[in-house]
């Protein structure tokens, strides 16, 4: 719903409400429409008519861009870029056109003054495009344009699929809200200041099919701001703004057709730009001075306003050349992102939308290789809906989970049946100019994940595509070399016969005694994983708060429990374990692999439900996984034998009286601490499973302190090293925790706890000075001791 014309505060600029200054209309912005005008003793285009004075510039342009005659130049093309044209001086402007590169290619661009409401928003965007994605599925079942071809090409299903695509574009940002401050800044400076920025864009050719297309200019940079100006001035006039895809109209049946810009189709459009049933004068009577200035008069604010965001300047790109591997969509992109990614503009595109972006360019290059079918890229990008609920004979995945799942398999797992698969990823990635890392792979296609997962908003989004990124980026699910055993092979069978080769393969283990996980082990919690991540009943969930609803029913607040990165920044407490350590210390463990199949069970039926565990009857919330198995397959938290002893008051985790004593370092947080046997995701247990230490021998001095032994003390300071280390992981991991979604002032849903742009806690909140100045002692003793035995170690290493 558009706001009432009276809200707006830049038709009250003198207002202390307003930050920005009106910018003077004469001198600064073009006061006369555009007509056109065709030169007389041309030669005729195909369509019947010469160029214009600007029409013949172009084709010269493009002679000299394509190396060809000009007059082997589209007549579509000129009549593009003439239908958006407004002055003279863009005729030199035409003429000054250069070659300008980025890290793909060379494009072919002029700068001229274009008139904002023939210029059509761009169709391929990444800014909005997982949730315009979305939208499309569900309200047009059709699917987003996610590349442009090459010969700058854009090919449609259709003129109305176009279309669709910029209404779907509007329902995720919407260019006529003015209710934020946000909103109505930017608003108010495009109606006193104007597009102050160059947009940016390209004429590209528009095509269903040989016999519908036509060339079109639209913005590869400056969505938002030729929108939100259409709308505006649209607001302000009582007429509808976009005129870009006016000649694409059949007033006879009210459909569309793609088709050229034409001379007839120009001056129609120059008509309309004229808005004379406006309820004020949008342009001067006529176009002498007199009458401009008597226009400016009499202006209303209105009418200034609709004039400063009624033209723009404009980079106009007609040609590229993609450098070796590089397409004609690498360039485009190029261009583009440059001013939406992080350290080129503070007006970033948010995360999921700029991973996925990248994501659909590499899934492409792998569909072009044959590693990935048509079918399933349909399901990576969201146009085809995988139901949640098992289906063995769907294709071409049985749920959602699996194909969920097989996104990550796809492009980050490098499988030696299919070894170059992971090399056409990293190529692209290189080709994309981010680093071509395991980390990169999965950090852009867990946004693809997400996508099929059917995540929605960036704080959603954002905490899924964490736990799945930091999880796939390791061997231990990404490098199946290392595995002696491929689980991908085994994610499309029945969870059961998954769960039951776990069982064996568990047993066997034990019988061996080996911790190395097999294939049936890794595949059933890799896909509990992905499964309790996703799970929106664990999304979702709500607990109660201890009071009641008037109709006299427990009153729940929202918790979500779904499995995080870090366990929602170490939310009741929780060991902030990476997530997949908690799901293969389940899979080493009976009653764990008996959990991982009821998660996955839950949220493979057509509603997902909240998993419960099987023995106890438990929910299986995150916080429930985290206290039971982050410290690995033995006892849970809760449930410590007595004859494990507790750390004594010194820190030291004491034994017999006569025996060592050692420090005994907890979980770590990254599965670091794995033995050189076996990297696959064992990790220290928090209590040592060592005997007590023989009776002390007679000859040892009595009454001296156990530690006085040498092999006893360096195996103390050795493990006292390993605590610290310990420590200041834990200080790192608090000193990153950021402020909840209330402190942060932004809505729930949209809320990231690992989002890098929140503030810390500890900037926000800080330390208590009593706790920080009762460090301080205990700081300096460390200090004094870690000097000490290092001066001496040296001095006893120089004596030698």
């Amino acid at each position: 719903m558009a706001a009432r014309k009276s809200t707006f505060q830049f038709l009250a600029p003198n207002s202390l409400d307003v930050i920005s200054d009106a910018v003077p209309l004469d001198g600064v912005f073009p006061l006369l429409p555009p007509v056109f005008e065709p030169l007389s003793g041309e030669r005729a285009l195909s369509d019947g008519e010469p160029p214009t004075e600007l029409g013949k510039a172009v084709m010269e342009w493009y002679g000299q861009a394509r190396g060809c005659p000009p007059e082997e130049t589209p007549a579509g093309l000129v009549r593009a870029i003439e239908a958006v044209s407004v002055g003279r001086e863009n005729v030199a402007a035409v003429r000054r056109a250069h070659w300008r590169r980025n890290h793909a290619g060379l494009l072919s661009v002029a700068q001229l003054v274009v008139c904002v409401p023939m210029v059509r928003p761009a169709t391929v965007q990444p800014r909005m495009a997982a949730s315009a994605q979305r939208i499309m599925r569900e309200e047009y079942k059709q699917s987003l344009i996610h590349e442009v071809g090459n010969g700058l090409r854009i090919q449609a299903g259709s003129a109305q699929h176009l279309r669709d695509i910029t209404d779907a574009q509007k329902k995720v940002r919407i260019p006529h809200a003015y209710a934020g401050e946000a909103e109505k800044e930017f608003a108010d400076s495009l109606a006193l200041e104007g597009i102050r920025e160059e947009i940016r864009g390209f004429a590209y050719d528009m095509y269903v099919s040989d016999g519908e297309r036509g060339h079109l200019v639209e913005t590869d940079d400056g969505w938002t701001r030729v929108s939100v100006a259409q709308s505006f001035m649209a607001q302000l006039i009582g007429l509808d703004a976009d005129l870009s895809t006016l000649h694409w109209e059949n007033p006879a049946d009210g459909t569309l057709t793609v088709r050229p810009h034409t001379p007839d189709s120009i001056e129609a459009a120059h008509r309309e730009l004229r808005f004379e049933d406006a309820s004020f004068a949008v342009w001067p009577a006529g176009r002498t001075r007199n009458a401009v200035e008597a226009w400016l008069d009499g202006a209303s604010p209105e009418a200034q306003a609709t004039l400063r965001m009624m033209t723009a300047r404009m980079d106009i790109g007609i040609a590229v050349r993609p450098y070796r591997e590089n397409s004609d969509h690498d360039v485009v992109y190029a261009d583009m992102a440059r001013f939406h990614v992080k350290g080129q503009n503070p007006t970033l595109w948010g995360k999921a939308d700029d991973e996925a972006f990248k994501a659909r360019t590499v899934v492409n290059d792998l569909v072009r290789r044959d590693y990935v079918t048509e079918e399933q890229r349909d399901v990576f990008f969201g146009d085809t809906v995988v139901p949640w609920a098992d289906d063995p004979a769907c294709t071409p995945y049985r749920n959602r989970v699996v194909a969920t799942t097989h996104v990550m398999v796809s492009t980050v797992v490098d499988d030696p049946a299919v070894s170059t698969r992971y090399r056409v990823v990293r190529e692209t990635l290189k080709r994309l100019r981010v680093p071509n890392s395991p980390l990169q792979a999965a950090t852009t296609t867990a946004s693809l994940a997400g996508l099929v997962a059917g995540l929605e908003g960036d704080g959603e989004m954002g905490q899924f595509t964490a736990v799945i990124a930091r999880s796939f980026r390791k061997a231990e699910l990404r490098d199946i070399g290392q595995h002696g055993g491929n689980w991908t092979e085994l994610i499309e069978r029945d969870v059961e016969e998954i769960a039951e080769g776990a069982r064996q393969e568990l047993e066997n283990a034990l019988h061996a005694k080996r911790t190395r996980l097999s294939p049936h082990q890794r595949a059933l919690a890799v896909l509990a994983l992905v499964a309790h991540a996703a799970n929106p009943a664990l999304r979702d969930y709500r607990r109660p708060d201890g009071g009641t609803n008037p109709d006299g029913t427990p009153r729940t607040i929202r918790y979500p429990s779904s499995m995080t990165l870090t366990g929602r920044g170490g939310r009741g407490g929780v060991i902030k374990v990476e997530a997949d350590v908690i799901f293969f210390h389940a899979a080493r463990s009976p009653e764990g692999i008996d959990q991982l199949e009821a998660i996955i069970a839950a949220a493979t039926t057509e509603k997902p439900f909240v998993p419960v565990d099987p023995a106890s009857g438990d929910e299986l919330l995150e916080e429930w996984l985290r206290r039971r198995w982050a410290n690995g397959p033995g006892p849970g938290p809760d449930s410590r034998p007595a004859d494990r002893p507790d750390r004594g008051t010194d820190g030291f985790a004491g034994r017999s009286a006569t025996g060592a004593s050692a420090l005994v370092p907890g979980a770590r947080t990254d599965g670091a601490d794995l033995g050189p046997a076996d990297r696959s995701g064992a990790v220290l247990t928090l209590w040592s499973d060592t005997p007590d230490a023989p009776e002390e021998e007679e000859g040892r001095a009595g009454g001296a302190h156990p530690l006085a032994d040498t092999g006893e003390w360096g195996q103390a300071t050795a493990d006292l090293v390993e605590d610290i280390d310990h420590l200041a992981a834990r200080a790192s991991a608090l000193a990153d925790v950021r402020v909840d979604a209330v402190r942060a002032g932004i809505d729930e849903k949209d809320y990231d706890p690992d989002d890098e742009s929140l503030p810390r806690m500890i900037d926000a909140v800080g330390i208590d000075p009593e706790v920080e100045g009762g460090t301080d002692e205990s700081l300096e003793s460390l200090r004094r001791f870690l000097r000490q035995g290092v001066m001496a170690y040296l001095k006893q290493q120089a004596r030698r």
